[in-house]
């Protein structure tokens, strides 16, 4: 009797600490996977505000960056419902909304800039288009957007786009003029042009860009052809000199010999 007692003491003790070790193991679990949510929510937020930063750079329009800031926003209240109690999630969330009526005021704190420093600048940014562009695409399949809406705000990424390419040729070919380096600077020009050309889409100051950067590269390549020309002239003239100078010493001493 007393070892049926204890044999049934021991499991129950088992069996307590089998269903303990379930619980734990559930809570450890649970807790797992709140933390990964949380991670991608915030990876989420960090590569809309990367978006949103290109948009407020070249974008005078406001269209797009409400609709990612609007995003951004929706992310931060999912966090706050993996974490109700976290006070630093709740303070980003009432500094966004802030941000978020500044938007719709239409109103930023920083001025529009659409030509980058460099062709790495001008591939990140047409990345973060391309991202906005696949956001606005999962948008129209879940019926968040209209069909003519989505059509609307891709072809205003590509004139964005487009501009960037443009402003940004342009400004590094005025840089490279100011250097004297007429190679580069029409090698720009030549790719600002080609942009224009390659755009699908027509606007009224399409055309009268691709003649001004036209005749911009035929100035060039004539100041070059005339530069060269002169250079060349110069170089048979100084070589001229050089071969003068012997013959008039070697005359000089027959004079004298004389």
């Amino acid at each position: 009797m007393t070892t049926v007692i204890i044999f049934t003491v021991l499991g129950g003790l088992l069996l307590t600490s089998v269903i303990i070790s379930s619980i734990a193991h559930s809570r450890q679990q649970a807790l797992s996977l709140k933390k990964s949510k949380l991670t991608q929510i915030t990876r989420s937020i960090t590569n809309l505000q990367e978006a949103l930063d290109t948009l407020l750079k070249i974008d005078t329009k406001y269209d797009l960056i409400q609709i990612i800031h609007k995003q951004i926003l929706a992310l931060i209240e999912k966090k706050i419902e993996l974490e109700p109690h976290d006070d630093t999630i709740k303070n980003q969330l009432n500094q966004q909304k802030i941000v978020n009526n500044q938007y719709q005021q239409n109103q930023r704190e920083n001025d529009i800039c659409k030509a980058m420093p460099s062709d790495e600048s001008i591939n990140l940014a047409s990345f973060q288009l391309l991202q906005i562009t696949k956001l606005l695409h999962k948008f129209r399949s879940k019926n968040k957007l209209t069909q003519a809406r989505y059509s609307e705000l891709s072809n205003h990424i590509q004139r964005l786009k487009l501009d960037i390419e443009v402003e940004s040729h342009t400004a590094q070919a005025n840089t490279y003029l100011e250097n004297k380096d007429t190679v580069m600077t029409q090698s720009h020009l030549k790719q600002a042009r080609e942009s224009l050309k390659k755009f699908p889409i027509e606007f009224p100051e399409k055309a009268q860009s691709i003649r001004r950067l036209t005749e911009q590269i035929n100035n060039l390549q004539k100041t070059s052809s005339i530069n060269l020309t002169n250079n060349n002239v110069n170089a048979i003239n100084k070589q001229d000199d050089t071969n003068a100078q012997p013959k008039t010493a070697a005359s000089t001493f027959n004079r004298t010999k004389i």
